[in-house]
């Protein structure tokens, strides 16, 4: 299923703007980026990463590019005093400079953009060059976990992953939670309409 834009909201670039320690610009805190750390590529509304270290003590980083959408994530940080996520505002492939040199114990892919057509799959978050940049930022032993409801993509990410030689941990075509993960607002929705969620989980191979 295609993510729907939010409405843009007024207030989002200000508050945004007001709150640099919450959005960063530069990666150049050590108090913070230091393992465990662990990255979130389209966070949405912050509902998975504000609660993983609930469950998975370490630093949270989420990636999400819609301004009005990242607004929402990044208020939700500073009502709650959550001192253990910060965010970065824009697309993966213009971020991936700044962040190349960090390395993370796990990244997270939550129902990304699936791009349907065909002529847009080189848009999709796990095609190939840009899964082997993501993979790249992986500490030794790191993983990659990627849910997805659409069939398609979750297929063709196994393939993507084949083909830049990343080794397939696990792979789930229905699958239920578990006690380390955190459910996403899309997924609660799925859930609840019956459709079934698409699990699979990726890591480096030792020669790699």
């Amino acid at each position: 299923m295609k993510k729907v834009r939010a409405r843009n909201k007024k207030w989002a670039l200000p508050f945004i703007n007001a709150h640099k320690d919450i959005v960063i610009n530069s990666i150049d805190d050590p108090s913070f980026f230091h393992s465990p750390l662990y990255l979130e590529i389209g966070t949405g509304k912050g509902g998975f990463i504000l609660n993983m270290p609930l469950l998975v003590k370490g630093h949270y980083l989420g990636i999400e590019k819609d301004s009005s959408i990242l607004a929402i994530a990044a208020r939700k940080a500073f009502e709650s005093n959550n001192k253990e996520v910060k965010f970065l505002w824009g697309d993966f492939d213009k971020l991936f400079p700044l962040i190349e040199k960090l390395r993370f114990d796990g990244i997270y892919l939550n129902f990304s953009d699936p791009w349907p057509k065909l002529k847009h799959h080189k848009r999709r978050l796990t095609y190939g060059p840009r899964l082997s940049n993501i993979a790249s930022l992986l500490n030794k032993g790191g993983l990659i976990y990627i849910k997805t409801d659409n069939a398609d993509l979750f297929s063709f990410t196994i393939e993507e992953a084949k083909k830049i030689d990343l080794e397939i941990v696990s792979k789930d075509d229905n699958y239920q939670l578990n006690e380390l993960d955190v459910e996403t607002e899309y997924e609660k929705s799925f859930r609840e309409m019956g459709v079934s969620i698409h699990r699979l989980i990726l890591r480096k191979k030792e020669n790699n």
